[in-house]
């Protein structure tokens, strides 16, 4: 499922660490709890929290430029990528670049600018300035040093990255990047390593892929292995996908040579040493048989401790872990992330009913506002994601608030073929004379509501149902599916209101 071009270019060695001292490993083993990265050089744990996770209509996509070429360029150094999207279909960019710094922990100050192709022209994402020492964890040091929160020095590489997906308007991504000293002269060294390009997009294709970016800058190295063997993990919370499909994993490690890694368990993972650049490469596997239903998935790494070139010494470093899963279940809502479209097959409607559970389908009947506008409210926006942004109507007498959905899964050919609906509704009613919210679904057979779950609470609720029988019911020849938010008193004294944050449903196969 990941997609990806090559840009490569093969670059010169690193020099050798500095040899460290015993009596530093010993003190850190002896007082040391378990550490979450490398305890003796010290290192970011990868995590999606640094990263991101989402859902997508296409794919995860990167294209890297692997650098370190073998004479510093001082001007320049570019990476040109060719989307497989449309811009609009981009849905998160994050642009990645490391820069060489030359020594484990001296202050070889570098100034990184990063400028980035808009479409139009080159625009600066920023002038990014190291200039500070490292000191490893064991010598009593902090280890990671934060430059600022998109960019950090760990040992001698400095990572910097920049979200750019509002910046996108082409089809074509280039980037130009600039390495000098924060005055402008020579850095004393600066090679870029790596430029990396990372893209979730859409291409309203029939099937929801999930897809995780864990990010952070992590470490192995002989010099803690010698004295306690240390293994780096990472977690993906893959119990999110409902049915799960294909699944893809890769890693990009800054290391001159691959590490050995696991996944949920399974004996290490095979791999080839592709050397795309002298310290930057990248490696896939097919993870599918490896994924479980309901279960978050997990990922462990290090250094090869076969790698025992004394050249090298068996350093291992790691920024990226990318996964993407691809779920068999049918996944609805109102973002451009899952199936079906706002105002086109799916539909929102606002904002008053009669009864409570209406004996009619087709109330209320007002539908949200959709607009491209950035001047005009867009209604159906309120109710992409669980983001706490509401769209909130409030009933006039003598009628309960509410919201109706009617959802048209002809949307997606297989839709005819699934095991359960699943629906998830977020949001809160109000009214001093009863507040909460009830969830309906409509069936078609009987032709009346059917209650789904409901809440009495003030505050905003998660309500949720199922169907697992009889499912041809509640759906119609057109192959509609319709869902009521009510809120559950009507005006009278006081106003009935609803709110709703987030609606989904779910065919799961």
């Amino acid at each position: 499922m990941f997609k990806k071009e090559n840009s490569i270019k093969i670059g010169a060695t690193m020099p050798i660490a500095p040899p460290l001292l015993l009596g530093a490993l010993v003190l850190l083993f002896a007082i040391a709890s378990p550490a979450a990265a490398d305890p003796y050089l010290g290192g970011v744990p990868l995590t999606t929290e640094n990263g991101t996770y989402g859902t997508v209509t296409g794919d995860l996509w990167f294209d890297a430029y692997p650098g370190f070429d073998q004479a510093y360029n001082p001007d320049l150094v570019w990476n040109s990528s060719t989307l497989p999207c449309d811009p609009d279909d981009v849905t998160w960019a994050r642009l990645y670049i490391d820069s060489y710094i030359g020594n484990m922990q001296a202050n070889y100050s570098q100034k990184v600018t990063t400028e980035f192709y808009n479409g139009s022209g080159y625009e600066t994402l920023g002038s990014e300035i190291m200039n500070t020492t490292y000191t490893f964890p064991a010598d009593g040091g902090s280890g990671p040093v934060w430059i600022n929160d998109h960019c950090n020095r760990v040992t001698s590489d400095f990572l910097i990255w920049y979200d750019v997906t509002d910046i996108i308007n082409s089809s074509t991504a280039s980037t130009i990047v600039n390495v000098s000293k924060p005055d402008g002269s020579a850095p004393w060294d600066g090679r870029v390593k790596a430029i990396v390009l990372v893209v979730a997009y859409n291409n309203q294709s029939c099937n929801v892929t999930h897809y995780w970016v864990n990010q952070g800058h992590d470490t192995d190295s002989y010099l803690t292995d010698y004295y306690q063997s240390y293994t780096g993990n990472t977690t993906f919370n893959t119990s999110a996908v409902y049915t799960p499909g294909e699944a893809n994993l890769t890693v990009l490690p800054l290391a001159s040579f691959n590490g050995n890694y696991t996944f949920n368990n399974d004996d290490q993972l095979t791999w080839a040493n592709p050397h795309q650049g002298s310290y930057f490469q990248w490696q896939s596997w097919n993870v599918t048989s490896l994924i479980s239903s309901g279960i978050d998935s997990y990922m462990t790494y290090g250094r090869n401790e076969e790698d025992d070139r004394p050249q090298y010494s068996g350093y291992f470093k790691i920024p990226l872990a990318l996964l993407t899963v691809e779920d068999e279940s049918l996944i609805y809502d109102f973002s451009n992330e899952t199936l079906g479209r706002a105002g086109i097959c799916l539909f929102a409607y606002k904002s008053q009913t009669p009864l409570k559970a209406p004996s009619a389908n087709d109330v209320p009947n007002t539908e949200f506002v959709y607009t491209t506008d950035p001047t005009d409210s867009d209604e159906y926006q309120k109710i992409k994601y669980d983001d706490g942004q509401f769209q909130d109507n409030q009933a006039a007498n003598n009628n309960y608030a509410a919201h109706r959905f009617v959802f048209n899964v002809s949307c997606c050919s297989n839709a005819s073929y699934f095991d359960a609906i699943n629906v998830t509704w977020n949001g809160k009613g109000l009214n001093d004379d009863g507040n909460g919210v009830t969830l309906y679904i409509w069936n078609y057979n009987t032709g009346a509501y059917e209650q789904l779950d409901i809440c009495s609470d003030a505050a905003e609720q998660t309500l949720t149902g199922e169907k697992i029988a009889n499912l041809g019911d509640y759906i119609s020849n057109d192959k509609l599916i319709t869902l009521l938010a009510e809120q559950n008193s009507k005006t009278d004294r006081y106003d009935s209101e609803i709110y709703t944050d987030y609606v989904k449903l779910v065919l799961k196969q």
